[in-house]
């Protein structure tokens, strides 16, 4: 595991958005977390303090290494897209681009996101060692 994902686990679109890393994560670089679960709680507690409301996607991009790099709402998803490589690596470009536009759509979208995506997918059947508590 090199990257960490935090996720609202009641979230439809967040779990769609965990399904596909999954999918397109062959290398198995990506662990996952909820955002209201004992390793957020751990590892986001200074972001916690800047955030009381949380409520957003989190990566940790080279997780546990002094290179380790917070990211959050739209450039993480996009910084994903960027370290899943292949097809997605050109929409990730725009991670490293500043992300005032980027964040407001995101946001625009996560705060209608239980209208757009009103049904919860499960995840899939996973490996236990790339779901963190």
């Amino acid at each position: 595991m090199k990257h960490l994902l935090f996720y609202d686990g009641d979230c439809p679109l967040c779990n769609r958005a965990v399904r596909f890393v999954l999918g397109a994560d062959t290398q198995n670089h990506f662990a996952f977390a909820p955002l209201h679960g004992e390793t957020a709680q751990k590892e986001l507690a200074d972001l916690h303090t800047q955030h009381p409301d949380l409520d957003t996607l989190v990566l940790l991009q080279n997780y546990g290494s002094e290179n380790e790099e917070t990211l959050l709402e739209a450039k993480g998803a996009l910084r994903i897209c960027w370290l899943l490589g292949g097809w997605y690596a050109p929409l990730g470009l725009l991670s490293f681009l500043p992300g005032l536009l980027f964040d407001w759509g995101y946001r625009l979208i996560a705060k209608n996101r239980f209208k757009l995506f009103s049904k919860k997918l499960p995840l899939p059947p996973h490996d236990p060692s790339r779901f963190l508590s």
